[in-house]
């Protein structure tokens, strides 16, 4: 017997034992061409080739309004690290080295063509431009009245600036009256008067324009060439006397609208009551408790109100209130009657019928045409659509949801919408006090933003 023989098969190796594993296939030639690739496939398994950037996505055009931010982003694929830089118009922009590049406040000035230089240790590669185009956005301190005429001009209370701009058909913005950023209690001509948080606006049939100057606690009068006159109240004087003129005191007036007859209703906002304003200035109340707030419907004389604001008024002589406190619209009909068109005491945000939907604070009130009535929602950041019956739908807006964006329904975002106005073609012109902006909403939903032409 033999060495070999005797020794474990565990120990059988060596040189020889190699040579006589390798050379058994031999016995079998199909064997003898797969044991090669077995070894070559082993040899390249978890092998991958390197690569260069390749793009997958490239970067968009897009046009946006001044102030809204942007971002564009590009997708790459390549081996290793990546690395990014954006260019504006060939020229690097410092710090921008990243997959993205957001432009937080863009302005006019920011409008040109953007792109990407992607390198890695094999290769660069520029992505295809994106062109940015920016609009400058009509812009004001804080707006907060707005009316139009027939000619649709808008005419625009910049409470945050204490004056009132004129914006025509073509989008131009001129002063009408008021010394910007100066608050004060001067009538005269055009900037040389003053005007202090300037709230609700009213055109009368002659053209003039009537200003619930709230913070000089006055209603005022401005010509159309400018000219500027208390028409009652005396500023810096509130209080809650009837009487003709000067003799007559407000308390923080916000709501204005005109009547068939000349004269104006004004929403008394601290007296909580609902104010007359006749053409020559002498004052009444016509509904409301002065002094008192509270919520009840009934005769005028005795319903309560919780700092009542905006004011507008239907085909048929209805008065429209947007009674903030009480977070509901009111209404004052021609008999004398205080009744509820929708809303609760109660805060909140719900659409559908005039019992159950909530409103948050509302401010401006409109009616169209069509006799339905458009609020300003002011702390639901929307606006809202009143039937006849008091039924409640969300025009735009995302019930509570701050934002400055334009779109349609609850894509479109507000922050603080107060005033709001029915133009002649049938489209409603809002306050978006918070954002300094006017928007453009029509029937339809689509909420746009006003530019500079």
């Amino acid at each position: 017997m033999s060495v070999e023989s005797i020794r474990p098969k565990h120990l059988r190796t060596g040189w020889l034992g190699l040579v006589l594993a390798w050379l058994r296939p031999l016995r079998n030639p199909a064997l003898l061409l797969v044991a090669p690739l077995a070894l070559a496939t082993l040899a390249c398994s978890g092998h991958h080739k390197d690569s260069a950037p390749a793009i997958t996505a490239q970067p968009q055009s897009a046009t946006v309004v001044s102030g809204r931010p942007i971002t564009f982003s590009v997708s790459a694929t390549g081996s290793g690290n990546l690395t990014y830089q954006w260019a504006k118009d060939g020229q690097d922009i410092l710090g921008a080295q990243n997959a993205s590049l957001t432009i937080y406040n863009p302005s006019v000035s920011d409008s040109g063509t953007y792109t990407v230089t992607i390198t890695n240790t094999l290769g660069t590669i520029v992505s295809a431009p994106a062109t940015l185009t920016v609009s400058a956005a009509l812009a004001f301190t804080a707006p907060y009245g707005v009316v139009s005429d027939a000619a649709g001009d808008l005419f625009v209370a910049d409470g945050g600036s204490h004056v009132i701009w004129k914006v025509d058909v073509t989008g131009h913005k001129t002063l009408l009256a008021g010394t910007p950023g100066v608050p004060g209690a001067t009538d005269g001509p055009g900037i040389s008067a003053q005007f202090r948080y300037p709230g609700g606006l009213c055109l009368d049939s002659a053209g003039d324009l009537l200003v619930a100057d709230t913070g000089n606690d006055t209603i005022r009068r401005i010509a159309p060439d400018g000219t500027v006159t208390t028409l009652a109240g005396t500023a810096g004087v509130p209080g809650s006397a009837d009487g003709p003129g000067a003799t007559a005191t407000f308390n923080a007036p916000v709501g204005i609208v005109m009547d068939a007859t000349g004269a104006a209703f004004v929403a008394d906002s601290q007296n909580h009551v609902i104010r007359r304003v006749a053409a020559d200035g002498t004052v009444s109340t016509v509904a409301g408790v002065k002094g008192q707030p509270g919520f009840q419907n009934g005769a005028a004389a005795s319903a309560l109100f919780n700092q009542p604001n905006g004011l507008a008024l239907k085909a048929d002589g209805t008065l429209v209130i947007a009674d903030y406190g009480n977070s509901s619209i009111r209404m004052l009909t021609p008999a004398g009657q205080v009744v509820t068109l929708a809303g609760q005491t109660t805060h909140g945000f719900a659409d559908g019928s005039a019992s159950t939907a909530l409103f948050h604070w509302p401010v401006g009130v409109a009616v169209d045409a069509s006799g339905v009535v458009w609020v300003a929602d002011t702390s639901n950041q929307a606006i809202r659509k009143v039937q006849a019956d008091g039924t409640v739908s969300t025009a735009a807006g995302s019930g509570g949801n701050v934002g400055n964006a334009d779109g349609t329904g609850t894509a479109a975002l507000f922050d603080q919408p107060s005033g709001i106005a029915v133009t002649p073609a049938g489209n409603l012109v809002i306050a978006d006090t918070g954002n300094h902006l006017l928007r453009l909403l029509t029937p339809a939903g689509v909420v746009t933003t006003f530019t500079e032409p």
